[in-house]
C-alpha cells in the first residue's frame, strides 16, 4: 500500500517540516511506500493530488484549510478517489473540528493509524468543491478584510470581531433563493450555507449539521440594528442561534442564489464566484480518515 503526504512547508508557522518526518515514520508502520511532496506555489497541491491518485491508497493534506481545499479539488472529480487524511496546521481548521479531530498536530500523528474511513459530503458550486461553507453578504467582505496578522494572533476570534463590526453597519441585500423546488425572496444581511456545524471556527451556526447527513443547512440573517445584534450575539455564542427570532433556517440538497446587488461569495474562507450561483451537495462522496 502507498501513502502520499502533500505538505505546505509554510503552514503551522513553518513547523510543517518538523511534523513531516514524524508523520512519515508513523505512516511507514502501515504503508509499504510513503512519498512526501512539498508545495511551492498555489495550485501545486491540486496537481500533486491528481498525479498520484491512481496509484495511491491514502493522500494526506498537511497544512491549513486552503491546502486541504486544493487537495480535494484534485481528487474529488476523479472516478478513483483515494482516502483522504488531514493534518491541521491552519488558523481555523474547520474541517478538523467538524470531524472531532485533535487540533494538536502531535496528537493527530500519534492517533492517525487508529482512524477509520468516513464518507463525508462535499458541496459543489460553479465547478468548485467545498467541505464546509459558502457565505454571501456582509460576512464574506469581513473575512476578506481580516489581516493575516490578526488571524495569527487571534485565530477564529478575529473573524468574529470583524463580522460583528460589519453587521453593525446595517447593510442589506435583495436575495432570491430557490431550494429543492421551493422559493424564498426578501432582504437580508447574510446568507450562510453550511455542510457542518462550523463557520469561522465557531460550532454554533448549525448545531444539528453533521459532515455526512446529505444536507445543506442554510441560515438567512436579516438586517440587524444594534439592539437586535446585541440580542443575537448570546444565542450564537451559546449554540442557540436556530432558536433566535431574527434568523430563518432551511435545509436542502440543491440551492440557487441570486441578488439585485453584485455580490461575491466566500467559499471555505476564500473568495468564490459571483452571484448568481447554483450549489448542490454530493452525499457521502469522499472517504476521509477520522476518529471513530
Amino acid at each position: 500500500m502507498k501513502a502520499v503526504m502533500i505538505v505546505n512547508p509554510s503552514a503551522g508557522k513553518e513547523k510543517a517540516v518538523s511534523y513531516k518526518e514524524h508523520l512519515e515514520r508513523e505512516l511507514s508502520k502501515k504503508y509499504d511506500e510513503v512519498e512526501v511532496l512539498e508545495t511551492q506555489q498555489e495550485g501545486d497541491a491540486t496537481k500533486f493530488a491528481i498525479d498520484c491518485a491512481a496509484t495511491t491508497d491514502l493522500v494526506v493534506a498537511m497544512g491549513g484549510d486552503g491546502t486541504l481545499s486544493e487537495v480535494i479539488m484534485g481528487i474529488a472529480p476523479l472516478e478513483k478517489r483515494p482516502t483522504l487524511a488531514f493534518m491541521p496546521l491552519g488558523t481555523v481548521n474547520e474541517f478538523a473540528r467538524a470531524l472531532d479531530m485533535p487540533l494538536v498536530p502531535e496528537e493527530v500523528i500519534d492517533e492517525i493509524l487508529t482512524y477509520k474511513p468516513r464518507n463525508i459530503d462535499l458541496g459543489y458550486i460553479e465547478d468548485q468543491y467545498f467541505t464546509n461553507s459558502v457565505t454571501i453578504g456582509t460576512i464574506p467582505r469581513a473575512m476578506h478584510e481580516v489581516p493575516s496578522e490578526a488571524k495569527t494572533m487571534f485565530g477564529p476570534f478575529a473573524f468574529v470581531m470583524k463580522g460583528v463590526q460589519t453587521l453593525a453597519k446595517n447593510e442589506n441585500y435583495h436575495f432570491d433563493i430557490t431550494y429543492d423546488g421551493k422559493h424564498w425572496q426578501g432582504e437580508a444581511a447574510i446568507v450562510m450555507i453550511g455542510l457542518t456545524s462550523y463557520i469561522a471556527g465557531l460550532e454554533h451556526f448549525f448545531p444539528n449539521a453533521t459532515p455526512d447527513d446529505g444536507l445543506m443547512h442554510v441560515m438567512i440573517i436579516p438586517e440587524l440594528g444594534f439592539s437586535e445584534l446585541v440580542k443575537l450575539a448570546p444565542d450564537l455564542w451559546k449554540g442557540k442561534i436556530m432558536e433566535s427570532e431574527h434568523v430563518e433556517m432551511l435545509t436542502c440538497k440543491t440551492l440557487t442564489v441570486s441578488a439585485k446587488e453584485p455580490l461575491v461569495t466566500n467559499v471555505n474562507g476564500d473568495e468564490g464566484p459571483k452571484l448568481p450561483v447554483e450549489i448542490t451537495v454530493k452525499p457521502q462522496f469522499l472517504p476521509v480518515l477520522a476518529p471513530h
